[in-house]
């Protein structure tokens, strides 16, 4: 059977392969935090607004079926290869996803409707409130067949976590008193607790290590504590992203800027109107950039997606390029 690998996902994880990466959620007395490190080859890429009641299909290819949505929710998501493929982010209830590579077998192809590991993301931002509404789409979509292999660290409002991982070709779900540690490097979880119970060096231990010292009475904020932790983690954090959920505040840095800018959520209007906005990352700013947001282009997309493949020496053709490169277009308001 064909793969139904959207060419793009398989591109750009190929080199998380060689860049590893981080993440972990902190809850304290003021709400969960969440903390994400994008050790990469570039730190290029936009920031979108995300609206609700937007039309979406899965770009999928032939024999593999697709499915349709409705975006319910919004959300703002980081991107590298152009809207609607982020890397991660968090919607307007509070869930936040984000990737990381480690071994996996994916499903094998069935009567389910097919999503790509990275259009997953936004599937479970547009519909999902909570990890246990995540879980159960696992009944009617599926991830397709790909070159690489992911895992997810996903939080919800109430603090709850969840690791989200493929194994013997089902999801496997490790939350409540199975996640004892809510932090993600590139091994599986459970390779990455057994590390950690045997004291081994590794950003899982040290990352877990940081979590639980924790009291919040050393005078750092929890958003600042979160960027401690990736700095100690970091290898070259081309993105350092702290989700500040309760409060609906996103604070992140880039390997080039490395000041540290915010976006306050309660400032977008999520309501569709075909004028999806977007910032790019290679601006150099401080403090808050909600007004820095511009309405996001076809041709501004197409732009990023074709530097980010050029940047990765992917090389699309035919009808593959056109699909992907045209799918942008085809999410449109629900009339």
């Amino acid at each position: 059977m064909k793969r139904s690998l959207l060419v793009i996902a398989a591109m750009c994880i190929s080199f998380i392969t060689i860049h590893p990466c981080t993440t972990f959620a902190l809850k304290t007395k003021n709400g969960s935090f969440f903390g994400r490190n994008l050790d990469w080859v570039s730190d290029m890429g936009l920031v979108i607004v995300n609206q609700r009641n937007v039309s979406k299909e899965s770009l999928v290819f032939a024999p593999e079926k697709s499915i349709h949505w409705n975006s319910k929710y919004g959300s703002i998501s980081f991107n590298q290869f152009g809207k609607e493929f982020p890397f991660g982010g968090i919607n307007e209830k509070g869930l936040v996803i984000e990737i990381m590579v480690a071994n996996a077998e994916y499903p094998e192809p069935d009567q389910r409707p097919v999503v790509n590991e990275l259009q997953w993301i936004q599937y479970q931002l547009d519909n999902c409130s909570t990890i246990e509404e995540v879980i159960k789409t696992d009944s009617v979509l599926r991830i397709g067949q790909t070159h690489e292999m992911l895992h997810y660290l996903i939080c919800d409002s109430a603090g709850n976590t969840a690791v989200i991982e493929f194994i013997g070709g089902k999801m496997k779900v490790y939350k409540d008193k199975d996640l004892p540690v809510p932090v993600l490097e590139n091994d599986n979880y459970q390779e990455s607790l057994e590390s950690y119970k045997n004291e081994e060096s590794c950003r899982f231990t040290t990352t877990a290590g940081m979590i639980k010292k924790y009291r919040g009475n050393d005078g750092a904020s929890a958003v600042e504590y979160s960027f401690k932790i990736l700095e100690e983690v970091a290898l070259s954090a081309e993105w350092s992203v702290v989700y500040d959920i309760a409060n609906k505040e996103i604070h992140f840095s880039t390997v080039t800027h490395r000041d540290v800018r915010k976006i306050s959520m309660s400032g977008f209007d999520f309501t569709c109107n075909n004028q999806g906005l977007s910032y790019d990352l290679a601006q150099e700013q401080t403090g808050e950039i909600n007004k820095k947001f511009t309405k996001l282009k076809p041709d501004e997309n197409t732009a990023m997606l074709k530097k980010a493949m050029e940047l990765n020496v992917v090389n699309l053709e035919g009808p593959q390029a056109s699909k992907v490169l045209g799918y942008f277009k085809e999410c449109k308001c629900n009339q």
